[in-house]
């Protein structure tokens, strides 16, 4: 496809571009203050090869394993380019937490033997000196990371920054690689647990990246950037979505404009994005998919009346789908179950989890993401959640997602998540948290009426009552601000039960 062959590289395939097609552009970066950085493809290549000088220099070889906790950047894009001509593998990711309690498990895990770090970053700093004693040394040492070899500092502010100091260099010979070598390792969003994948380039338009403005200016800068940049087709996640359809004064501004396509997904998908289509799109494609297995099924909208709550659409060519029960067995139609896709070969294992790669793998060639799912009778496959996100209330498994959509039709709500809280008799109770809808015009929150609409949804659901099925009626709405979102716009629940215990004085319970 697109001129791919199962021999090509990362290096092929750049070598290929900067040949065929030099003028066209494949990088643009923009900032909330104006710069725009551009490449074109033959710009992007003799970039990658001077960035693989840059890293060499400072001793990054063929097989090494560098970490990358530079940001969304040019300067990203061109460490992890240069790396991938040097024959070495290298996962980007960012610190979450001071300690660095989030990136030392993917450091042991991957073998780390290079960090690169921007050196104004100091909270990523702050974290590597917490098991790096000499970070600063030409060679470090670390006990809690024995394969880590260097600390690579990215200067990417001052004048002479990363960007003038890689466009010194000298293209750097390209290293000998096989399409067997591992080029890129992922983090896969639930487990935080590597993903050992053999990475190949297939994108043939122009990416756009974007420095995130603060909170305040984002929705307006957002929309700017995607008029400006005339973009044909555009990423956007539904709390971004719903970020955007909350600002009327930035719609109003200019009706004659629309994004030719939205393409969403990385979470549940509810009715309430439908409303992009018109003020903000003119196609709404829902897509379901996962770091392991690649993009798996669309669904294409073009009348925000026939958006589907979960509805993912068929399987695109070379991909397949099934739903099966806990033996794995398949279901009939309209069952719900496991979705279970047939990859490409795409996923090839989780680095050093053998027992992880083979429950997620239990038939060869099918991929088990542990999603909740059912395929209708016209062979549309829809997604409801995580079993991940499932509350276990006694015996029972409470799944939220479809509590969630019904209260998302709820006046004033903007988003909603449903999260366990301790409880002292039944383990875990449903918690309501909930973000009000900022227009102006809409209505207030009222907690005490999204917990009637709970009773009410849950008293249709259920056919027989228990003591554990009045238990999985929320008794609690707690409204916030905002979710905390991980680097992907995803809503972290962990991270959102833990706001919510806090705030019920339940830390000690």
């Amino acid at each position: 496809m697109f001129g791919l062959s199962a021999d090509d590289t990362v290096t092929s395939r750049l070598r290929y571009w900067s040949v065929t097609s030099p003028e066209t552009l494949a990088f643009v970066y923009v900032t909330p203050d104006g710069q725009r950085f551009v490449y074109t493809r033959k710009e992007l290549f003799s970039m990658s090869r001077r960035a693989a000088s840059w890293l060499h220099k400072r001793n990054v070889c063929k097989n090494d394993v560098v970490l990358c906790l530079v940001p969304t950047s040019p300067e990203q894009m061109l460490i992890a380019f240069g790396t991938a001509l040097l024959g070495a593998t290298v996962m980007c990711t960012e610190v979450q937490y001071r300690d660095g309690s989030d990136i030392l498990p993917l450091m042991k895990t991957g073998d780390v033997t290079a960090v690169v770090v921007d050196e104004t970053d100091q909270q990523a700093i702050a974290a590597l000196q917490t098991f790096i004693t000499n970070l600063s040394a030409p060679s470090v040492i670390s006990e809690a990371v024995p394969s880590l070899k260097s600390v690579i500092f990215c200067n990417r502010f001052s004048q002479l920054s990363f960007l003038v100091a890689v466009a010194a260099e000298e293209e750097g010979d390209l290293a000998d690689v096989s399409p067997d070598d591992v080029t890129t390792i992922f983090s896969t969003s639930e487990s935080g647990l590597k993903t050992d994948v053999h990475y190949n380039p297939s994108s043939f338009g122009c990416d756009i990246f974007y420095e995130r403005a603060d909170e305040s200016s984002y929705a307006k800068f957002l929309m700017d950037l995607l008029k400006k940049e005339s973009v044909d087709s555009a990423v956007i996640l539904p709390p971004t979505i719903k970020t955007l359809l909350a600002r009327a004064d930035l719609l109003q501004c200019d009706v004659t404009w629309r994004l030719p396509l939205i393409i969403t997904g990385g979470s549940a998908v509810r009715t309430d994005v439908a409303r992009a289509i018109g003020p903000l799109t003119s196609e709404l494609r829902v897509v379901y998919g996962c770091t392991e297995a690649g993009f798996v099924s669309y669904k294409a909208y073009k009348d925000p009346s026939k958006v589907v709550n979960f509805n993912c659409g068929k399987p695109v060519n070379g991909m397949a789908v099934k739903i099966v029960d806990d033996n794995l067995r398949e279901v009939p139609p309209n069952t719900k179950g496991e979705v279970m896709i047939k990859h490409n070969g795409f996923f090839t294992g989780y680095l050093k989890q053998p027992d992880l790669t083979a429950d997620a793998t239990p038939e060869d060639g099918w991929f088990r993401p542990r999603d909740l799912a059912y395929i209708n009778d016209e062979g549309d496959l829809f997604v409801e959640g995580r079993q991940s996100e499932a509350i276990a209330i006694g015996s029972l498994m409470m799944y939220p997602q479809l509590l969630e959509s019904h209260l998302m039709k709820c006046p004033g709500v903007h988003d909603v998540a449903v999260v366990a809280i301790p409880d002292k008799d039944f383990e875990n109770i449903p918690c309501v948290c909930v973000v009000q809808d900022p227009r102006p015009e809409a209505q207030r929150v009222v907690p005490d009426d999204l917990l009637r609409a709970c009773a009410e949804y849950f008293q249709e659901s259920f056919l027989q009552v228990n003591k554990e099925a009045e238990l999985s009626v929320p008794k609690v709405c707690l409204v916030f601000d905002k979710f905390p979102l991980n680097p992907n716009g995803k809503v972290q629940r962990g991270a959102l039960r833990a706001l919510a215990v806090d705030r019920l004085g339940l830390n000690d319970n």
